[in-house]
């Protein structure tokens, strides 16, 4: 009965929070539409083929599409268990409803009350961070952190001699959140995992339990290689990529690329970091100001909206921009904090100081690294020095984004605390430790009020404000603009103060109510489940009332107001009646967003520009030392056979196009070969390089090159894994494809027989051509994937036999 009460209760908690979608409305999730904006390109060909192709021809001139979408053949995969962990429902219920049961699970292993692992479940799925990643489509990332705690709890029972289905279920849940494919969150969990397991390990070599040490370690091992080896296909195609993308750095690298020579630079993978004492945020959600993207304080009340009502009209106007509540350390802004509710903080820290556990001093441990870590570039040595030690940190970046474990370690040591308070053995010990750690929920707010004392609430954005101001050098002019901004900036202080002062008020009234409610229950006037009750409902009702902020009607619209993002515009629909093999550059957002945000291009066209995390790091250099010069670097533009180019006018402000009559076409002959032994070297002849007559290449070719005007080589078609061309050479002569190199499965074949292809013009494709007339192929089959699959579809077909196994001995058992 408690397991179908839990069931139900998540399902409706889901349906009425996120009730829009019932109406037939979508979320509007900015990055999920740009993701569906990549993947348009090979949905189209799919639709037409019924095979999804592994490379894409929609953005940055062609890119590994396996990196967007892929469907690896795996008719025994362990994924099928997301429709039965989510109950069948549907986007965007099953995010909410996947993180309840996967903690409902964890709390059941943890021998918790049902009735408070329900309050423990909903707890962490609602908990702020998980609706914001919802709002702005990091789907991928909601769901691996919802799977943090049912993995966290198999290895639990594996630790705690539950050997076989330990096992099974470390296999399964390592399997489910590695196949959700956010390498951050789960290397994120690997370190709650490690501090875990020497937690334990401490404690077995204490107790000389060397036996069981090992006899966990090794299942533990040997189910993480399973789940590791489930994903295969996933892994090895991200892990190769990865070495050829900004994310494994660049030979370009200098003081103002984003990447190293091995990785991201500090400043990349460290941006988004929070202030040192920004972890507060967790109790007290918006004493630094919530969020810049959202009006945290209504419009009647803020002293910044009346200090701009007052100014101007064309002033105010452009003072808007400025209108940012969040003055916290992430200097790019942020959609929200990661509040854990001031209820799970409560609870959270009475069990990680006054009450034993043996979960305590790890746990600890690992939410004060995670702290420290959050910091990022305000505790610049000790996260440099993660950088440059610890292995693979330095491929990610937004050190802010690992507050998703004292998030998780939070309602952990909650339900532990909640579990021996209301259900533990009764003693006057506990009720006196309770009450010193009432000591320490004082501590906290006493800590809160010294930062409201000692904040001067101005963010970076405020203090530029003030520096472009005071660079006028009209002092008239300088004058009547000080004023009204130095007003609307102190109404703005005057905001975030009373936002610092009315969230602290609130967490200290939730906190008063529950930590009476347990009182009351220790000295015997309630029952443990009203008091759980109460707790509940409170904890739920200050979590929704936060998160409704973040995740709320507005940011659903209808389905057919959606698609219209998707709609060609009237310069798309000219552009596309050409039906030849070209390439667009959109300009017409700017040039950074041209190749930093825009991959609705790509739903209309193969493009030059696009979006994606992890580009190719040839290409991101071309994007630095060349695109991003435009219209300076018209060779490379040409040569990326970039037929129109869009842009905004900059008269009349409509979007228009041209066409580019010096785009060089899909191939070409060329003239003559240089040899530059040098990437630096390359790309510095690409500033004046005649495109159609000359190429660049970083090795020999030892062909000799004998061009006659007669030469030609021409594409016949373009299935995007497999490319064909007709050539003619009456010599012998070096021909360039419009097509970006990629060594990691891209093959040649001329008449049916490899030849090598060379890295030319430091992002395409050459080939030297033989005398006569010639069939050339071009296939993409990348080793990682192909080899892999098998691999995958043994460790899945394991992964069950485990489970069944498992389940069987469980049911004997009960017999």
């Amino acid at each position: 009965m408690p397991h179908l009460i839990a069931l139900v209760a998540f399902v409706l908690v889901a349906v009425v929070f996120c009730k829009p979608a019932l109406e037939g409305k979508v979320l509007q999730q900015s990055d999920n539409i740009q993701w569906k904006a990549m993947y348009e390109n090979q949905r189209q060909y799919e639709e037409k083929t019924g095979e999804l192709p592994l490379w894409t021809n929609g953005m940055f001139s062609g890119m590994p599409g396996y990196q967007i979408a892929m469907k690896a053949p795996n008719y025994f995969s362990v994924g099928y268990l997301f429709d039965v962990l989510t109950l069948g429902m549907p986007k965007p219920f099953y995010f909410f409803i996947l993180a309840s049961v996967c903690f409902y699970i964890f709390s059941l292993i943890l021998k918790v009350n049902p009735y408070l692992a329900i309050v423990g479940s909903l707890s962490y799925a609602y908990a702020t961070y998980n609706p914001i990643i919802v709002s702005v489509g990091h789907e991928t990332k909601m769901i691996c952190v919802a799977y943090i705690p049912a993995l966290i709890g198999s290895i639990i029972l594996l630790y705690e001699r539950k050997y076989l289905i330990g096992t099974a279920l470390t296999a399964t849940f390592s399997a489910l959140m590695i196949g959700a494919n956010h390498p951050q969150i789960s290397y994120y969990t690997f370190i709650v995992i490690f501090f875990m397991t020497v937690g334990y390990a401490i404690t077995w070599i204490r107790k000389k339990e060397f036996k069981h040490l090992f006899s966990a370690l090794g299942l533990g091992l040997c189910a993480g290689i399973l789940g590791l080896l489930s994903n295969a296909v996933v892994l090895a195609t991200t892990y190769e990529y990865s070495k050829e993308s900004i994310r494994g750095g660049s030979v370009l690298a200098d003081e103002k690329s984003n990447n190293n020579k091995t990785g991201l630079n500090k400043e990349y993978a460290l941006s988004y970091s929070f202030f040192v004492t920004e972890p507060l945020v967790m109790m007290f959600p918006r004493i630094y100001g919530g969020s810049n993207g959202h009006l945290e304080v209504a419009e009647d009340k803020s002293k910044a909206i009346e200090a701009l009502q007052q100014m101007p009209g064309e002033l105010g106007q452009q003072l808007q921009g400025y209108l940012q509540f969040y003055w916290g350390g992430i200097t790019q802004g942020t959609a929200g904090p990661p509040y854990s509710g001031a209820i799970v903080c409560f609870l959270a820290l009475l069990g990680l100081t006054v009450l034993p556990n043996k979960h305590k001093w790890w746990m600890i441990a690992a939410i004060l690294l995670s702290f420290l870590m959050s910091a990022g570039l305000y505790l610049e040595k000790f996260n440099v020095f993660l950088l440059d030690h610890l292995p693979l940190y330095n491929k990610f970046r937004a050190p802010s984004m690992i507050m998703v474990v004292p998030t998780f370690l939070f309602v952990m040591a909650a339900v532990i605390a909640g579990q021996q308070l209301l259900f533990g053995q009764e003693s006057k010990a506990l009720i006196e430790k309770y009450k010193k750690g009432l000591l320490v929920i004082v501590g906290v707010f006493a800590l809160a009020g010294v930062l409201y004392l000692g904040s001067d609430f101005r963010s970076a954005n405020d203090s530029g404000l003030l520096d472009q101001v005071n660079q006028i050098t009209d002092p008239q002019q300088r004058n009547a603009i000080l004023q009204p901004v130095k007003s609307f900036l102190n109404g703005l202080e005057e905001d975030r103060k009373g936002l610092f002062l009315s969230d602290l008020m609130r967490s200290l009234v939730l906190i008063v109510f529950a930590a009476g409610a347990i009182w009351l229950f220790l000295k015997k006037q309630i029952k443990p489940m009203l008091a759980v009750a109460v707790i509940g409902i409170l904890s739920l009702f200050d979590l929704l009332s936060i998160d409704s902020n973040y995740l709320n009607e507005n940011n659903y619209q209808d389905a057919e107001e959606y698609d219209q993002v998707f709609t060609p515009a009237p310069h798309n629909i000219e552009i596309a009646r050409d039906t030849g093999n070209y390439r667009v550059l959109d300009v017409s957002q700017g040039i950074g967003a041209a190749f930093n945000g825009n991959a609705i291009t790509s739903v209309f066209h193969q493009s030059v520009g696009g979006y994606h995390a992890a580009k190719l790091s040839i290409y991101q250099d071309l994007i630095e030392k060349q695109l991003y010069k435009f219209p300076d670097c018209m060779p490379v533009v040409n040569m990326l056979n970039t037929k129109y180019i869009i842009f905004r006018d900059p008269s009349s402000g409509q979007i228009q196009y041209q066409q580019n009559t010096n785009a060089a076409g899909s191939c070409w002959m060329v003239k003559e070969v240089k040899q530059i032994a040098t990437p630096a070297g390359v790309m510095k002849a690409l500033d004046s390089l005649n495109v159609l007559d000359h190429a660049i290449v970083e090795t020999n070719t030892e062909q000799p090159i004998r061009f006659t005007n007669g030469d030609t080589v021409i594409l016949q078609k373009n299935s995007h894994d497999q490319i064909e061309y007709t050539a003619s050479s009456t010599l012998g002569g070096f021909a360039v494809f419009s097509e970006v190199y990629y060594s990691k499965g891209w093959k040649a074949f001329i008449d049916e027989k490899e030849t090598p292809i060379y890295k030319t013009n430091y992002v395409l494709r050459g080939l030297y051509i033989p005398a006569g007339d010639h069939k050339i192929r071009f296939e993409f089959r990348p080793a990682s994937y192909y080899k892999t699959v098998s691999v995958s579809i043994g460790a899945n077909i394991s992964v069950w036999i485990l489970l069944m196994a498992a389940a069987g001995f469980s049911i004997k058992k009960k017999k």
